[in-house]
């Protein structure tokens, strides 16, 4: 039984190469040609080692802290957080849902889709989003961010065969279809206004 002198794991070639006192061009060329499948990962910790250790232990300049303040102000403005447990689509109930129907020209059960977040938000025309702004009084990426959270688990109880499972968000148009909207209204309701 011949044991095999060099490493064939990953992980084995990695180790030998650390382990070498010197990790120059020509360490990391001998072991590239040695193990050539193994060239990205050799290369990538070569770089790392000879990166040096920084110091973590230094407190941040006033410059460094006003550049981490400044990003994370752009972080919160770029996606619009709901506050916990409030969802402004949740008052598309009574008469505000029957008035969004009637301007949409669509059946009720379509707006509680919208209202159950059942409604993929990049599955929806832009013109749909800016009137569910309008109805609401919001901002868009308000909107976008409300119907992004899960969809609610059905209120209404069934008997069923299987366990109940988080439902998965569909298109508009899948609700459309649903919901037995005419071609003709579909058509009009999918268009892209942009």
């Amino acid at each position: 039984m011949t044991i095999s002198a060099t490493p064939t794991s990953l992980a084995d070639v990695l180790d030998r190469f650390q382990m070498e006192e010197v990790h120059d061009g020509a360490v990391l060329a001998r072991y590239v040609e040695a193990h050539p499948q193994f060239a990205l990962q050799l290369i990538d910790l070569s770089r790392l080692l000879a990166t040096p250790e920084a110091d973590d232990q230094e407190p941040l300049s006033a410059l460094h802290k006003s550049r981490i303040d400044a990003a994370w102000i752009v972080h919160k403005a770029a996606g619009p957080e709901l506050p916990k447990g409030s969802n402004p689509l949740d008052a598309f109930v009574g008469e505000r849902a029957k008035a969004l129907a009637a301007k949409l020209g669509v059946p009720r059960q379509v707006v509680t889709c919208l209202r159950e977040r059942k409604v993929d938000p990049a599955r929806t025309p832009r013109p749909i989003l800016r009137t569910l702004s309008d109805a609401l009084a919001i901002p868009e990426a308000h909107v976008i961010a409300a119907m992004r959270q899960p969809p609610l688990l059905a209120r209404r109880s069934y008997k069923a065969d299987g366990k109940p499972s988080a439902a998965a968000q569909v298109s508009f148009e899948q609700v459309l279809i649903d919901a037995n909207v005419s071609d003709a209204d579909r058509a009009r309701l999918l268009a892209d206004g942009d």
